[in-house]
């Protein structure tokens, strides 16, 4: 499955991902959008490499300590981690993404700090970061 560019599992009850998703060196896009009992990312995940878009929005994952996997995606161009609960506050490691163009973070109701290394994105293109209920008290650190 080298060659396989798309893989969109989204709405269903996986709760883990196999560690093996790492072997599809080929994959261009990994959708995750509105997997509720997905909670965490296997680390193979950083073996990626042509991974262009990742998309999260709605899932349940907790990205604590996963940042510095998604930092080793280092050609990824859009992040989309809208309406994830989980995230409290994005690590300062997102700033080492050089190809990230497009940014959504939107509805993550518990979001309290940006780091300022966002400021190094400097392809960012797109910024979405719009919540309904907490973003008066977002910080950027």
């Amino acid at each position: 499955m080298g060659s396989l560019h798309f893989l969109y599992i989204s709405g269903n009850a996986i709760k883990e991902l196999p560690y093996s998703i790492g072997h599809l060196i080929g994959l261009q896009f990994l959708g995750l959008e509105n997997c509720k009992y997905l909670k965490s990312l296997p680390g193979s995940i950083c073996g990626l490499k042509s991974l262009l878009q990742f998309f999260g929005d709605g899932s349940n994952l907790d990205l604590e300590g996963y940042w510095e996997i998604i930092e080793e995606l280092e050609h990824l161009i859009q992040l989309c981690l809208g309406g994830m609960a989980a995230i409290t506050e994005v690590s300062s490691s997102i700033g080492r993404l050089k190809d990230l163009q497009i940014l959504r973070l939107s509805n993550c109701e518990n979001l309290v700090t940006l780091p300022n290394s966002i400021g190094n994105l400097t392809t960012l293109e797109a910024f979405v970061f719009v919540t309904v209920q907490s973003s008066r008290n977002c910080l950027i650190a």
